[in-house]
């Protein structure tokens, strides 16, 4: 089960490595910060860079929560037990399993593209093939795309890499399929 813990934005890495520091691998099985990939434009070429999915957190596997919260209150101003209702309770299951789909083996949301077939967005490869019916926002100069997910059983918005190739008919999709 996946726990969140609160951190400074901009310190998640740092808050992280403490954590793994602090903590033995029967409480934490795995300490990670999800981040995305996203381009850059810079120097005349594009760049791929990587930037923090949720600033200020960092997510826990765990078996055992009271263990866990015990010994991330021994970690003082790094981090704190994000405690909804009253308790740490884990993420649900369907939001830790929409999540699994997205991150790869090394909590990295990668970058993905597709096309606008007749307006509507077709992603062609990349995790959000997936969750393209979630997408809420395209900034096609940017290559991002803001998605909505649920946490904590709450709307949340994250932007994701995507590149919007083309807009194309969507005969001229269908063809693209036929020949790749």
């Amino acid at each position: 089960m996946w726990y969140v813990a609160q951190t400074t934005c901009g310190k998640e890495r740092e808050a992280m490595e403490k954590c793994r520091n602090a903590l033995d691998n029967t409480t934490a099985a795995h300490i990670f910060v999800p981040r995305y990939e996203y381009r850059k434009k810079y120097q005349g070429q594009w760049h791929t860079e990587e930037a923090t999915a949720f600033p200020g957190y960092i997510f826990i596997e765990s078996r055992e929560p009271e263990k866990l919260e015990k010994a991330l209150e021994r970690i003082p101003h790094t981090v704190t037990p994000v405690c909804i209702g009253g308790g740490f309770y884990p993420i649900r299951q369907e939001e830790e399993g929409f999540l699994r789909q997205l991150l790869d083996s090394q909590a990295c949301i990668r970058f993905s593209t597709g096309y606008l077939v007749d307006g509507q967005l077709q992603v062609w490869q990349g995790p959000l093939k997936q969750a393209q019916s979630k997408v809420r926002k395209i900034d096609r100069h940017k290559r991002l795309a803001e998605i909505e997910i649920q946490l904590f059983e709450e709307s949340r918005y994250i932007r994701l890499g995507l590149e919007v190739k083309a807009k194309v008919s969507g005969e001229e999709y269908e063809r693209m399929l036929e020949t790749a």
